[in-house]
């Protein structure tokens, strides 16, 4: 990160706080070292809104499409963050990130590889997300965002206890072992909804209702997941 940007950074981050409002259970302090940071992925916001409440911006990955514009490029370029071109192999992405990791340094990985329409659930995760965790053997820091971020309301976000893939380490790397290891990461997120779900029902807060077009984007978006199953078969 450029230094002109680190400063300005560090001061306007807390003058934006307010807009985006947050509530986090478990650790949250994100230390700096090899690590990686993994979880659900609701909207754009998700990357923004958490490095607003962390010592350091990690480098979170994000699609290439959001690069278009050359401010914003400047931005994304200045805080070191990494541009991912989706549905395809990126070969430079997967550099950077293997790079930042061996450097000792913290990268924010959305493993469902796109916005999640269903707050309330976690997608099928990506697998080659798991082969940077094995392939540099950092330790994975799981979050779970309980809903979109909105200007001015309130949101919760927990975060769980570091653990590593050492079981998958030094083995051949199959499609079997990929698709193991990414199970596993999965159940510690999902272990993460389902134990927000629960402190939050019992401090009787309930998600806001859904606006008839994030119902309607739903609904496309659940029938479109029902055909490709139907295809794969």
């Amino acid at each position: 990160m450029n230094k002109f940007l680190r400063f300005t950074v560090s001061w306007v981050k807390y003058l934006v706080r307010p807009f985006f409002p947050v509530k986090f259970f478990g650790d949250s302090k994100i230390p700096t070292k090899k690590l990686l940071l993994m979880g659900n992925h609701l909207s754009a916001m998700d990357p923004v809104v958490q490095a607003l409440y962390t010592k350091e911006v990690p480098s979170y990955v994000y699609k290439s499409e959001l690069a278009k514009s050359k401010f914003l490029k400047w931005i994304f370029d200045g805080l070191d963050l990494i541009p991912v071109n989706r549905g395809e192999s990126d070969l430079h992405a997967t550099r950077q990130i293997m790079r930042r990791l061996k450097d000792n340094r913290v990268v924010g990985i959305f493993p469902e590889g796109t916005r999640n329409l269903d707050v309330d659930c976690l997608q099928e995760f990506k697998h080659g997300t798991v082969l940077f965790a094995i392939k540099t053997k950092a330790p994975i820091k799981p979050f779970y965002i309980w809903d979109r971020y909105r200007l001015f309301v309130r949101n919760y976000v927990i975060y769980g206890e570091e653990f590593d893939l050492s079981d998958f380490y030094d083995k051949p790397i199959t499609k079997e072992l990929i698709a193991e290891a990414s199970k596993f990461i999965w159940g510690k997120i999902d272990a993460l909804r389902l134990q927000l779900n629960e402190i939050l029902q019992q401090k009787g807060i309930k998600r806001r209702p859904r606006t008839k077009k994030e119902i309607a984007k739903l609904n496309q978006h659940l029938q479109k997941q029902a055909e490709q199953s139907q295809e794969g078969e």
